[in-house]
């Protein structure tokens, strides 16, 4: 009995003591990587903190992959929560390599982002491309569609709306989005072009820089962009999300005579969220106009 009893406390110290030692690990950028278990191959091209959650964004260039690391523990009693999000890209992440040494430099206030060599907080967050900004490239120019995505915390690909049997991609499944801190005025832009009919050329628009790639199309249609017009919609589509929205895609497409703008956002938010791969439908906000004056079909 006594030997049991034994037996049973080293176990209990035993887990204690290695949760205590990861809790340890996730105070510091550097640990939190480590325990990541981020393998050599990939770069690191972003990164978000928030308490002790962590999340690390990858990119291997031979595999085209794009990854998200989630790494959690709330306190040294509880086990860690630890996840992946894994999708092909076909754009080129290589311009955001990180250098590994910037963890080093982890600000402790949170909510933080590190995103493009620098890191950011509320009190000094990123600076996105304005809709007038990206708009006035494109107008009177053809287009397949434009989208904005909001992420008001942590760092988003590959999520799904799981309606019924069928599941909706929510945002743009290859792209990474990074947090604007619940700034509902701002996101990533992402545009694509034309090119013939069964390619186009996408740009993504981050603070700082633009990521391109060769896509194949989801919408065959193209319309003549009239920045007015188009930039009005976002405006209002933006109005309509709430403070409690954690994701949304606001997108603009010709999928019939008339350029629809579509916009779906998930209403709530709550630590780990961004990891989910489906959300069901009681989750979702979704709106769809074909009220787009000065657009044309040109497909």
């Amino acid at each position: 009995m006594k030997k049991l009893l034994l037996g049973i406390l080293f176990i209990l110290f035993s887990f204690f003591a290695y949760n205590a030692f990861t809790y340890h690990h996730l105070s510091s950028a550097e640990g939190a990587y480590k325990l990541a278990g981020i393998p050599n191959s990939e770069k690191l091209i972003a990164v978000y903190h928030d308490n002790n959650l962590w999340q690390f964004a990858t990119y291997n260039p031979k595999t085209q992959e794009l990854k998200v690391y989630y790494i959690a523990q709330n306190s040294p009693l509880f086990f860690r929560t630890k996840k992946t999000k894994t999708v092909k890209t076909p754009l080129n992440y290589s311009p955001l390599t990180i250098d590994l040494k910037l963890l080093e430099n982890a600000p402790k206030e949170t909510p933080a982002l590190l995103f493009n060599g620098k890191w950011y907080t509320r009190k000094n967050p990123p600076k996105f491309p304005s809709a007038s900004e990206v708009l006035k490239e494109y107008e009177n120019k053809s287009i397949r569609r434009i989208a904005l995505l909001y992420a008001k915390k942590e760092l988003w690909i590959k999520t799904y709306l799981q309606v019924d049997t069928r599941a909706y991609e929510v945002g743009t499944e290859y792209v990474l989005v990074i947090s604007n801190f619940g700034n509902t005025s701002t996101g990533i832009w992402v545009v694509e072009i034309p090119l013939g009919r069964e390619n186009s050329t996408e740009i993504v628009y981050y603070p700082g820089l633009k990521i391109t790639g060769e896509v194949s199309p989801v919408y065959l249609g193209s319309f003549v962009l009239t920045e007015k017009p188009v930039e009005t919609a976002f405006h209002t589509a933006l109005l309509n999300l709430s403070e409690t929205t954690s994701f949304a895609k606001i997108e603009v497409y010709c999928f019939s005579p008339k350029a629809d703008i579509d916009t779906v956002a998930i209403k709530r938010y709550y630590p780990g969220i961004s990891m989910k791969e489906y959300f069901t439908f009681p989750y979702l906000h979704r709106n769809t106009l074909e009220v787009l004056e000065g657009c044309k079909n040109n497909r």
